[in-house]
């Protein structure tokens, strides 16, 4: 036997195997699902919170609320965020809690002198569940030529909200009559004056009634 002869070393093939590239890619995925999801939940927004109970029709600027760092995702923009509110404030179109998230749904813009309060004497006791920010219908029924009696009653104002009852006072104080600051269009005001100088016999009615009183 020849030792001296060259020794033909065999040169094994390489065989594609596509389980390799179908692991690669499940890596590469998992990794870039991983990255998303961290950046998605890490992912917080500024938005309002009241900081005071705000009453519809109140008008209030960024001095009465405080900024909160919260994680909504597609819920954020139904929400008030920072650069949304004027130098002028707005005005909530709904009684707003304190400590809640500040819907864009429950503000509006400040439009001056299209209110205005005024208080009336209405026939009492009044429904227990009017309280301040009650929405309700003031009725006027005028008093007759003899001033004995009352005519059918009418709506005044339709659209009225209560600002505050106030309770009756002193030693002729009677659950009889109560005295309301309702805020009311400015267009009724006139007509409200009228009917309390002419002696009408005024009445509210509330206009929503909660569940929790049914």
């Amino acid at each position: 036997m020849d030792r001296s002869a060259p020794r033909v070393r065999a040169h094994r093939s390489f065989v594609f195997d596509p389980r390799f590239i179908i692991g690669l890619v499940l890596v590469v995925v998992s990794a870039l699902g991983v990255t998303w999801l961290v950046a998605t939940v890490d992912q917080t927004v500024d938005v309002y919170v009241a900081s005071a109970t705000l009453n519809t029709g109140e008008r209030f600027t960024i001095d009465d609320l405080a900024v909160a760092h919260v994680r909504l995702g597609s819920a954020g923009e139904h929400y008030l965020e920072p650069a949304d509110i004027p130098a002028d404030g707005v005005v909530a179109v709904r009684p707003i809690e304190k400590g809640e998230l500040v819907p864009r749904s429950a503000v509006g813009e400040v439009r001056a002198g299209d209110e205005a309060q005024v208080v009336v004497t209405v026939s009492g006791p009044i429904p227990s569940i009017i309280d301040r920010s009650s929405r309700v219908t003031l009725w006027a029924s005028a008093a007759s030529d003899s001033g004995t009696t009352f005519e059918a009653p009418v709506v005044l104002v339709a659209e009225a909200e209560v600002v505050s009852v106030i309770e009756p006072t002193g030693i002729v104080a009677s659950d009889s009559e109560m005295r309301i600051e309702l805020r009311v269009p400015r267009g009724s005001v006139a007509s409200v004056l009228e009917a309390m100088a002419n002696g009408a016999a005024l009445a509210i009615v509330p206009d929503d009634e909660p569940l929790a009183a049914r």
